[in-house]
């Protein structure tokens, strides 16, 4: 085949156009490969999930605890936990089963090796006996220590008083707490 000057050229630019068009999907498929990549990483993808969990904890026949969440998934590998990216709520019971106090938050992360967790986004912890609500952003449990900690802002409202603040300690069942930096107490007069 003679090529003349306008085929050379025709055959010129379709041999162009064929690079760039394999230029572009092979910078596409770069991306996509980038993507894929990130997304099949084993810290990504979660060992198990459940949908609607409900988790009682009894020792010695009494129920100590109840955990429901929306969603609950679990990640085993490197250092392993468990996130409740739907929200949670504990609730933890006295020795006559009643309900003693209660957490519910908007988000939840245990980690399993740590033996701690954390809850964040409109923390609520509520202690039935004592008639006690913490307001809080986020609250830090260490299962080791047994104790409840947070930096953030905090509100505690009882029968009596509101106190705010900054940072607060407590126990795990939220009995006997402790603000850092209070900012404010406010007396609560009883109406009747």
């Amino acid at each position: 085949m003679t090529r003349t000057p306008t085929t050379s050229f025709k055959y010129f630019a379709l041999c162009s156009i064929a690079v760039i068009l394999m230029m572009a999907m092979i910078v596409s498929c770069e991306n996509d490969l980038t993507a894929v990549v990130k997304l099949t990483k084993k810290d990504s993808i979660p060992n198990i999930t459940i949908l609607n969990v409900d988790v009682k904890q009894s020792e010695l026949g009494m129920m100590k605890y109840e955990l429901t969440a929306p969603k609950m998934v679990s990640f085993q590998t490197g250092d392993a936990y468990t996130e409740m990216p739907m929200g949670l709520k504990i609730v933890f019971f006295d020795s006559l089963m009643q309900p003693k106090s209660e957490i519910t938050a908007n988000y939840g992360i245990s980690w399993d090796g740590r033996r701690t967790m954390q809850a964040r986004g409109n923390v609520v912890v509520k202690n039935y006996q004592k008639q006690e609500v913490l307001n809080t952003e986020s609250l830090f449990y260490d299962l080791n220590q047994r104790k409840v900690s947070t930096d953030d802002f905090v509100k505690i409202t009882s029968p009596t008083k509101i106190i705010t603040g900054k940072g607060m300690e407590s126990d795990e069942l939220f009995e006997n707490w402790a603000i850092r930096s209070v900012n404010a107490t406010i007396y609560v007069e009883d109406d009747k």
